[in-house]
């Protein structure tokens, strides 16, 4: 989705100008998008919610079963879904961590994004060369909420990952009586988490973790969404 990523500059971005685009032609080819703790309610109404093995402790919203390939995007370019994960909200804007820093990160764009036309739109910076208020107040500050979100939403999923509770999983579901699955991804192993001493059960609990790992499961249930006939968009 991102076609490059710079950080926000006056000397490289003064000239771009922020304007609204009709739909999300540019997450056609996005196929899930991560998830932070605060999402999980809503997404799990709509997608199924999986992990990865390179990022076991991070949920993301499955948008296809194929790869490239958005299937909640109408050839209009319209969201057909009613939940839109805030990644695609917070686009063409991120923050990305600093080469040799990582501890720090800084505020980026795709300078490629279709949002940037020139003479149209929003100006990023005042005549002094500072960020617009705009920028400010609600990119940057909805840009750090989000990365504060996943943070935690790692670390309430880190101890399913110390106990080796995120295992790869299978969805099976049956086509003109013929049974099939789907494979690939990685989910919670339910046996044994209701396994585990009530120590540390009531810890998840209290944390808030077996609330969010509730949705995880019970959202796995819209794969489905994918195999029904298909309609016109």
């Amino acid at each position: 989705m991102f076609n490059k990523i710079e950080p926000l500059e006056h000397s490289k971005h003064q000239d771009l100008r922020l304007a609204k685009i009709p739909g999300f032609n540019f997450a056609r080819h996005t196929s899930a998008a991560k998830l932070s703790f605060s999402e999980l309610r809503q997404a799990s109404r709509f997608y199924p919610i999986i992990f990865h093995k390179e990022a076991p402790g991070v949920p993301r919203a499955v948008l296809s079963l194929e790869n490239d390939k958005n299937a909640c995007i109408n050839k209009a370019g319209n969201w057909k879904t009613p939940y839109i994960p805030a990644y695609f909200r917070l686009y063409p804007f991120t923050l990305a961590k600093v080469k040799g820093q990582e501890d720090k990160l800084a505020f980026c764009l795709d300078p490629e994004a279709e949002h940037f036309k020139p003479g149209m739109g929003e100006p990023l910076f005042t005549a002094d060369g500072k960020p617009a208020e705009f920028v400010q107040k609600n990119i940057l500050n909805s840009l750090q909420v989000y990365h504060k979100e996943l943070e935690t939403t790692k670390a309430l999923f880190k101890i399913l990952e110390e106990k080796e509770l995120i295992v790869d999983k299978t969805f099976k579901y049956t086509i003109n009586q013929e049974e099939k699955n789907i494979k690939g991804f990685k989910g919670v192993d339910m046996k044994k988490l209701i396994a585990l001493d009530d120590k540390s059960l009531a810890d998840m609990v209290r944390k808030g973790t077996m609330g969010l790992v509730h949705e995880h499961i019970n959202s796995l249930a819209n794969f489905s969404n994918f195999l029904a006939p298909k309609k016109p968009a």
